[in-house]
């Protein structure tokens, strides 16, 4: 579901919590992010874009990807990826599902299968790509693919914690029900030290209710 009502991200609060050491080069970047109501948003995404070369050291591994599939629901509903990560896609349920995009960023069909993992594909290109099932209408789950290998995304408390190395960046945000970019506009940052940072958007969020359209077990 799509929203085009135009949100207003006010920076509330930022403050520079630990001043590091010489021999510390990196810091940790926590943002809360709440909705107009002072709710808190989930499955908000920050991807900071590092204006520099990082040295390869201070590279974050990318852990394994998953998009599982457990009750009829992606899970997790929105995932985030380095570009050139494979994503593997097990199905958990007792039941067929036919997992497929269209999304220019990446196309891709995973035929009837149930209760293994099929073969895991390969997410080369930045950008969103939106996945659905042929048969559960009411699944969606999004994968948002970065050039950048420093993001976070929001839990249940609208809350994430990135580790950066010090430096600029310029910090882009994506949320499924909203425009990216109208929803928060990217801005530059500078890091040199621990910041806590609270933004908040000028409408609020509708939670997923996990609908399955009444169809049981099929």
């Amino acid at each position: 579901m799509k929203y085009k009502t135009l949100f207003t991200a006010l920076l509330l609060m930022a403050c520079s919590t630990t001043a590091l050491g010489q021999d510390d080069q990196t810091a940790t970047f926590s943002i809360t992010l709440n909705d107009s109501d002072g709710g808190p948003v989930d499955n908000g995404v920050f991807i900071f874009e590092p204006q520099f070369e990082p040295d390869a050291h201070q590279m974050p591994q990318q852990e394994p990807a998953v998009m599982n599939q457990i009750d009829k629901q992606f899970e997790p509903h929105v995932l985030v990826v380095k570009a050139g990560t494979e994503v593997t896609f097990p199905n958990a349920d007792n039941l067929f599902h036919h997992v497929y995009s269209f999304s220019p960023t990446k196309q891709f069909e995973l035929k009837l299968y149930k209760e293994f993992t099929a073969e895991p594909l390969r997410f080369e290109n930045a950008g969103i790509v939106d996945i659905g099932c042929n048969i559960h209408d009411w699944m969606l789950g999004y994968i948002v693919v970065s050039d950048s290998p420093y993001f976070g995304k929001t839990d249940n408390e609208g809350q994430s914690s990135i580790s950066l190395p010090h430096g600029e960046y310029t910090v882009r945000f994506w949320h499924p029900q909203v425009e990216g970019e109208k929803a928060l506009p990217p801005q530059s940052i500078s890091v040199s030290a621990d910041t806590q940072v609270i933004w908040a958007l000028d409408t609020n969020t509708i939670e997923d209710d996990g609908f399955d359209s009444g169809f049981g077990d099929y």
